[in-house]
């Protein structure tokens, strides 16, 4: 087995796809400190800073001290403390829907739903560029696997038409802000097609919540269909700051949730500190606009120099900016230059987006000053200049 290991590394070597982690050391909302040196952090899914807020680690350090530093049980024990029903009950609200349910994290809610609600008999549509765990949530169900073309809806439609003949319920699976193009779903359109067809939509809005809509409640809300997904994922652990997830719908499918999801039922609950630092990160989110308004500010600047500067930045909207570079050696030799200017970023590879499709993901968070972006983009400049990207 050593051998058939070693030949897989020295593969993944040889085609620019090996992966190794790099410790670092946070220093504030947008600077890290990495092998003795101090780099800007374009790798952040914090889109709104709020990891080192001061009312959100005075509220981390309350909890801290009232409930210790672990739950040491799953939530069907004891580890459903309080502080969970005071986050879900807050978190049903700001979304709108009726009944929340908190897990560990993103992967664990996304695998832990499409297993419990499908027989044999069902079909799920999904679209190809979806995120891993919503991809494995799909293998784990009992229902027939339909990929449907990237945001293309008519191929949807050609989809369920053609598997019209098979009974059982329809499921519709998408990403609402896609994490490595950072494009946009076509929720509104999708739910004008639910209407004719009658299946059931299951959205993950990682990337949206905190980010999207007038309030920050997330893409639905932005498109003026707040709470009509028949099951929506969010987390706590992207622009909220904290850690954790949350699937949200009627209550009925939340208890089915409670008693038959393997993800939900069979791991430890999360510490009490996490719990209450999405809390007030929530809370601040919702009293003050000025977050989103700031982040905003900051995407649109850089965007606007980037695409002025020649950058195609794809159909990507938001924090999310891809860069395409396409070649995988390439791509990782732009990520090197940057990151002798003091930029950490990371590379993005196969399997993680579609060979040939090697990119950088770089991500702007309200807390970089403009003197940090101004140096952003001329490093990003330079860079892809100098490999012939522009």
């Amino acid at each position: 087995m050593r051998e058939s290991i070693k030949a897989i590394l020295g593969q993944l070597k040889k085609s620019g796809n090996y992966r190794f982690l790099r410790y670092v050391e946070p220093k504030s909302a947008t600077r890290i400190i990495y092998n003795g040196k101090e780099f800007l952090n374009l790798s952040s899914n914090s889109y709104l800073s709020l990891h080192f807020h001061e009312e959100v680690l005075m509220a981390a350090k309350e909890a801290l001290i009232n409930y210790g530093t672990g739950n040491c049980s799953s939530r069907s024990l004891s580890g459903s403390i309080t502080l969970y029903r005071k986050l879900e009950r807050e978190f049903a609200n700001f979304k709108g829907y009726r009944r929340c349910l908190v897990f560990s994290n993103g992967f664990m809610a996304n695998m832990g739903v499409l297993p419990v609600l499908t027989t044999p008999d069902d079909t799920v549509f999904t679209d190809e560029l979806n995120h891993s765990s919503l991809i494995h949530g799909i293998r784990l169900s009992r229902a027939k696997k339909v990929i449907f073309r990237h945001r293309d809806l008519d191929h949807l439609e050609e989809c369920i038409k053609r598997e019209r003949k098979r009974k059982g319920n329809y499921f519709v699976v998408t990403e609402s802000i896609f994490s490595m193009d950072g494009d946009v779903a076509p929720l509104k359109d999708l739910l004008s097609l639910k209407e004719k067809y009658g299946f059931y939509t299951i959205v993950d809005d990682a990337h949206g919540t905190g980010v999207f809509g007038k309030d920050g409640s997330g893409l639905e809300e932005e498109m003026g269909i707040k709470g009509t997904s028949d099951i929506h994922m969010a987390t706590f652990g992207k622009a909220l700051g904290s850690y954790g997830a949350a699937v949200l719908s009627d209550p009925y499918i939340i208890r089915l949730l409670i008693n038959r999801s393997k993800t939900f039922m069979y791991t430890t609950a999360l510490p009490a500190p996490s719990l209450a630092a999405s809390f007030k990160a929530l809370e601040l989110l919702r009293k003050n606009p000025n977050l989103l308004s700031e982040l905003w500010k900051n995407v649109s600047y850089v965007r606007d120099h980037l695409s002025s500067l020649g950058f195609n930045l794809r159909d990507s909207k938001g924090p999310i900016i891809p860069i395409l570079v396409g070649d995988d050696k390439m791509t990782v030799k732009f990520q090197r230059m940057l990151m002798a200017k003091g930029l950490f970023v990371q590379a993005i590879r196969p399997p993680t987006v579609p060979p040939k499709t090697s990119r950088l993901r770089i991500t702007i968070v309200r807390a970089f000053s403009k003197e940090e972006l101004d140096y952003i983009i001329d490093s990003l400049f330079t860079s892809a200049k100098k490999i012939g990207l522009l």
